[in-house]
């Protein structure tokens, strides 16, 4: 039986990333990406032979199931993730989902749920770019539905979420067993639900092996190049610097690195360093990283929805993995 071509074979023949394949060939509105790469990617589909799984039209009527997807927006690789392993999931199992967009606007959310209604939909997902704490409107009720990379306040309802806290852990664990003993960390905005689960795991791991120096050790970014650039000077510049540094981030370890190399020091001899989410660029600079799952996020959650039963009140977490590269010592 011939393998299916998927959108990272595409991607790879392309080559371009797989957010781009997801974007063109989902005709995903309002991004901007030159008409020879979309051509091309559209040349290389065809010669591949994608297709993006059957239409509802083809299906056999007594199987024909449509589910909607609603998130807030589309302006990283995060949320394209997310909807790439929802349309790898309904491809797979004969499925089709059709996304609305909604800025977070209470008015664009109801529309979207009236829109729902008309296709017919059989169920929905909920989905934010930033795992959040969230307040769907009340007619989402009206559907089955479950919340993607994020809960409401109460945990009422189907919610599936990163592992975020197991991967501060994993990150804090790698660099003890690398030998460091000194680590310090880089969060993100210290409100959001990802920093304040990495900085409880990475605490976790710290307080357990009786290696926590406490705040001196932490600082905040705002996710960037440049507040991780700028704090991993200042850790730098203690009287006992760190040996280690976990970033919440994989573009805040980019800046890091950066200030490592601008002072002189050497990665890893100097500093070891991991980041999070284990972006494209991680790889190609060498960065250890944890992956943030949220493909099989996608997948957990439709799949959930797709499923006999109704959806029951829970909270879901996916695990990502440690990726070690040449940051923290391991072969690049």
């Amino acid at each position: 039986m011939k393998k299916r071509v998927k959108m990272v074979d595409v991607a790879r023949a392309a080559n371009v990333s797989r957010t781009t394949v997801s974007l063109v060939l989902n005709g995903i509105p309002g991004v901007r990406i030159a008409e020879t790469t979309r051509q091309r990617v559209l040349q290389v589909a065809r010669e591949l032979g994608y297709s993006p799984g059957p239409l509802i039209e083809n299906l056999d009527p007594g199987r024909k199931r449509l589910f909607g997807v609603m998130i807030n927006e589309i302006s990283a690789a995060y949320p394209i993730d997310l909807i790439y392993g929802l349309q790898n999931w309904a491809d797979a199992h004969g499925l089709q989902i059709v996304i609305q967009v909604t800025d977070s606007a209470a008015d664009h959310e109801i529309a979207a749920l009236e829109n729902f209604a008309r296709f017919g939909v059989e169920g929905v997902v909920y989905a934010n770019t930033f795992t959040a704490i969230v307040s769907p409107p009340v007619s989402l009720g009206n559907f089955r539905h479950v919340l993607l990379n994020c809960r409401r306040e109460d945990s009422s309802g189907f919610a599936v979420l990163p592992a975020e806290r197991h991967g501060g852990m994993l990150a804090a664990d790698h660099l003890i067993e690398t030998g460091r003993r000194r680590i310090a960390t880089i969060t993100g905005d210290p409100w959001q639900l990802a920093s304040i689960e990495r900085l409880a795991g990475y605490h976790r791991s710290l307080n357990r092996a009786g290696l926590n120096h406490g705040a001196r050790f932490e600082r905040v970014s705002d996710w960037g190049h440049a507040s991780g650039h700028a704090a991993a000077r200042e850790l730098l510049s203690l009287s006992a610097p760190p040996d280690a540094l976990f970033c919440h981030n994989d573009i805040v370890a980019r800046g890091a690195m950066a200030a490592v190399h601008e002072m002189g020091l050497k990665v890893p001899e100097d500093l070891a360093i991991i980041g999070y989410d284990d972006r494209e660029f991680a790889r190609d600079l060498g960065i250890s990283s944890v992956t943030l799952p949220l493909a099989e996020m996608g997948e957990r959650a439709l799949s959930e929805l797709a499923g006999e039963s109704v959806p029951a009140d829970r909270t879901v977490t996916v695990q990502g993995r440690l990726v070690a590269r040449m940051s923290t010592g391991a072969s690049r």
